[in-house]
């Protein structure tokens, strides 16, 4: 059995409260006991316009074997028009954000669910449910007058901050930041994308330390390539056990802990900051580098003055070496019940008895090297996702339920 389906639909979107205005909000800066008002930090646009989203959408579902097997795909293309963001503007202005319409942007993907039951006898059922989905996005246009738009940023020691724009072409969610110097055989194409090329060999500069670009680079994209779930979930008497698994793959992090971590050489990889180096890499005519430098700081063995050394003068500057991949897999939660059978409850004034034991977070797996790449340095319900570091990692948690019906 199988149906099919499609849709389309046209969603408004206000925006925040007062973005239209520029009010005052209360000041902290008056001495004890007095109370006043102060321009508030939003500048409002009293032009402002409301966001819409046209949205088509297109899905399948089908089942066989009884319902057995059962599969849900569903395909979408959404435009969304005069997107409301607060952007950063001059402190010259006397306001710190302003709420714009910042433009236009597509999103396409599919989602698809897989349900099964691989095993039903009597007394034992196996259900499993599989979900995953998958989106690409572009910006396709700004507001007149702007050819990009920075809506986040996160501080970074010796100019590594990294930032988020929106550029017509590219996708949401891209981190901007410094890198290594990359060598191209022909200069012209150093300029010819905002990329980064990580695969280009490194430019070691007369000084026997990598060079740094000056202009940001793309360095990676917030937005995961794709989302999965898998869900199981076995019966055999009166016992139950489920068990979910999640994941996030294909996304990237500025790890804000990690670039404090090498400015104050907290990070296990300074642990050579006394050692002499030959970094790998080529010089601006194309040989490869072979000076020997010394990581530390001071005067080194060679006599050479290093100043505050590597990763002060040089690591901690790049941006490049703390936007890590942020892709994860994690047991997001594992749970056994079992339930009193009835026969036993049959004199009893309570109805139903069961009780269960349940662990969430139990397990993460992941190459980023920070607490917990699913943590944000934004509150929830941000649309700015690319920076983590200083903030918690998610708790484990167990649970012990006893659950009765009179």
């Amino acid at each position: 059995m199988g149906k099919f389906r499609a849709s389309y639909a046209q969603i408004g979107k206000d925006a925040s409260p007062y973005s239209t205005i520029t009010g005052y909000s209360s000041s902290d800066q008056l001495p004890p006991g007095l109370t006043g008002f102060t321009r508030g930090s939003l500048l409002g646009d009293p032009a402002l316009k409301p966001e819409f989203t046209d949205t088509f959408e297109a899905g399948l579902e089908m089942g066989f074997l009884n319902n057995r097997l059962g599969l849900d795909f569903t395909y979408y293309n959404s435009l969304s028009q005069d997107q409301i963001i607060a952007v950063d503007v001059s402190s010259g202005t006397g306001y710190r954000r302003a709420a714009i319409n910042s433009g236009s942007m597509r999103n396409r993907g599919i989602e698809l669910i897989l349900r099964a039951t691989p095993i039903r006898t009597g007394k034992f059922n196996w259900d499993v449910n599989l979900n995953f989905s998958a989106n690409r996005n572009q910006i396709i246009s700004l507001r007149e007058g702007l050819t990009e738009v920075n809506y986040a940023s996160q501080f970074g020691y010796a100019n590594s901050t990294v930032t988020m724009r929106l550029v017509p072409g590219y996708a949401y969610g891209n981190l901007y930041g410094r890198s290594y110097t990359r060598y191209y055989a022909n200069a012209a194409d150093a300029t010819a994308s905002p990329v980064l090329d990580r695969s280009l060999p490194i430019v070691i500069g007369a000084n026997g330390f990598p060079a740094t670009n000056a202009t940001q680079k793309i360095l990676g994209n917030s937005q995961p390539d794709w989302i999965g779930g898998l869900n199981n979930t076995l019966r055999y008497g009166n016992f139950t056990f489920s068990a979910l698994f999640d994941a996030r793959v294909g996304q990237e992090r500025y790890n804000q802990l990690g670039n404090y971590f090498s400015a104050f050489g907290i990070a296990k990889y300074t642990e050579d900051r006394n050692d002499t180096k030959v970094f790998e890499g080529v010089l601006a005519n194309g040989t490869p580098n072979a000076k020997p430098v010394w990581l530390g700081q001071g005067v080194g063995p060679d006599g050479v003055n290093y100043g505050i050394g590597f990763y002060r003068n040089v690591q901690r500057g790049v941006s490049e070496n703390f936007v890590e991949d942020a892709s994860w897999y994690r047991l997001r939660s594992a749970s056994l019940s079992y339930s009193l059978p009835n026969s036993l409850l049959k004199k009893a004034f309570i109805k139903n008895l069961s009780v269960s034991v349940t662990g969430n977070n139990l397990a993460l797996w992941t190459k980023y090297t920070g607490y917990d790449p699913e943590t944000s340095s934004t509150n929830a319900g941000s649309n700015v996702d690319g920076f983590t570091g200083f903030t918690y990692p998610a708790v484990r948690s167990f649970l012990f339920t006893l659950n009765a019906g009179f």
